[in-house]
């Protein structure tokens, strides 16, 4: 015959602690959640990335959907706003492949933060201004030799 199991009794102070433990984590998971769920709401697009594809809208027809799309930035890809503009225009204009030299492909789109001379900036990389879209959005062509 099996002895019964002894029933043990914690100490009051011991049970209440381990109580308030448990109350305070539910709170800070609580408050946790509230913090990040109203961060996201007041930041849901920073980089704008859900607006590329109507910024490119006009731009996407004149684009061969087989052949490799250069990219020109007056914003470094080495800073965070550079590569979320790459990022975003690559997100707008799939499938076609993007690169991000303007220096290869034919077609390349110019995603510009700021008002600039379009034909002077593809001049450098031996390109011909086609279209310039408005909203910094440009397309160019390379040059024939």
């Amino acid at each position: 015959m099996p002895l019964p199991k002894p029933i043990v009794h914690y100490p009051f102070w011991l049970t209440a602690g381990l109580g308030g433990v448990a109350l305070l984590s539910i709170a800070a998971a609580a408050q946790a959640y509230r913090s990040a769920d109203a961060y996201a709401r007041a930041y849901q697009d920073p980089y704008e990335i859900n607006a590329q594809p109507q910024r490119l809208r006009e731009a996407v027809p004149y684009l061969p959907e087989n052949a490799p799309v250069g990219y020109l930035s007056d914003v470094s890809f080495e800073v965070t706003l550079g590569s979320a503009a790459y990022f975003g225009v690559m997100y707008a204009l799939a499938p076609r492949l993007m690169t991000r030299s303007a220096d290869g492909p034919e077609w390349v789109v110019g995603n510009f933060s700021h008002p600039l001379d379009y034909a002077a900036a593809g001049r450098q990389h031996q390109l011909e201004l086609v279209k310039d879209f408005g909203n910094g959005i440009v397309l160019f062509r390379r040059r024939a030799r």
